[in-house]
């Protein structure tokens, strides 16, 4: 839409339509915008004469990443979090707006700048970062993706779209899948969560069908046997959800694929438990985060065809779907 024709339906709209729209579109703006877009408001709202807009100062680049690289080293030393000479006490509680001071710098950085792909590694690396705390004390904190202010999707989001900013590859879209699927999560967020914001950022067939192949290969990769004295409880636990994890990717990408029975094939052949009952129920809740009714009855026909027995409250969803009974 032009913006002449933005102003004629904003000039025909009633108040209270009006301010229904503008709620509603302001929603749509990135999180990591709103703090600039406020300002803006306000100042209008004031009637305060539109200044020209001020430049941003150039990011010194080469400094932005030593200040990161060291973060991380500190961080991942829990120099910010444990008793030590190199972060003074009081310093260490600003970790904080550390981090959110370097997400902002290094989501300005545009696609045309020639640091885009060394910003976005960085960003890619501040949120394992924060994942990694979610599973252990690296900060005095619980809950560190609500502690720099970011919900992890948002922020998985923010690194995805730097990512893929430079191009697609290969290599980035399995980096990518890897790290949708394991790591840790804060208190609010599910591996699910994560893997549809990556997928919502492969746009067309081509980018889905790589995706589809790269999920494939790192199932391959994980399910190789590590030598016996590698192996532990914790470790086949990690193997298995994030096995799962990619099944869940899988089946997503071959529904948007057009080709879901292939992605319910492969998801019953491969996902990692010894309950068959566990595994359909699984798929369809992704059926369900998808809000797709039609896979949800394709998934559970295929558990029935392969002699599974439905739960109860499974049953019932598939009576109220269909208004038949499972058996």
């Amino acid at each position: 839409m032009k913006v002449q024709e933005l102003r004629q339906l904003l000039n025909d709209a009633d108040k209270e339509v009006l301010v229904k729209a503008f709620v509603e579109s302001y929603k749509q703006i990135p999180k990591i915008k709103k703090e600039d877009t406020d300002q803006m408001i306000r100042d209008i709202l004031a009637g305060k004469e539109k200044e020209a807009k001020k430049q941003p100062e150039a990011v010194d680049f080469g400094e932005l990443e030593q200040q990161i690289g060291e973060f991380l080293v500190n961080a991942r030393a829990q120099n910010y979090f444990a008793p030590n000479r190199i972060i003074p006490k009081n310093q260490r509680p600003k970790w904080r707006f550390l981090v959110k001071g370097y997400i902002k710098e290094l989501d300005r950085i545009t696609p045309e700048d020639a640091n885009c792909a060394r910003a976005g590694r960085l960003l890619l690396d501040l949120y394992r970062l924060i994942c990694e705390a979610c599973n252990c004390y690296l900060f005095s904190t619980e809950d560190p993706f609500r502690s720099i202010g970011w919900d992890q999707s948002e922020f998985f989001s923010v690194v995805v779209r730097k990512i893929f900013a430079t191009g697609y590859t290969r290599e980035k879209i399995s980096e990518l899948l890897n790290c949708a699927t394991t790591g840790g999560l804060d208190r609010e967020s599910l591996h699910i969560h994560q893997e549809m914001m990556l997928l919502d950022e492969l746009k067309g067939s081509d980018m889905k069908q790589m995706a589809a192949e790269e999920a494939r290969k790192l199932v391959e990769s994980k399910s190789v046997q590590p030598d016996k004295g590698k192996r532990s409880s914790y470790y086949e636990y990690e193997v298995s959800e994030a096995v799962n994890n990619l099944c869940d990717m899988y089946l997503m990408l071959m529904v948007q694929l057009y080709e879901p029975e292939q992605g319910i094939k492969y998801y019953f052949e491969h996902y990692k438990g010894t309950n068959r009952e566990i595994t359909l129920f699984r798929a369809l809740r992704v059926a369900d985060w998808m809000e797709e009714d039609e896979l949800w009855l394709k998934i559970y026909k295929y558990g029935l065809a392969k002699k599974i027995k439905p739960r109860q409250d499974l049953q019932a969803q598939y009576r109220e779907r269909t208004g038949k009974s499972s058996y």
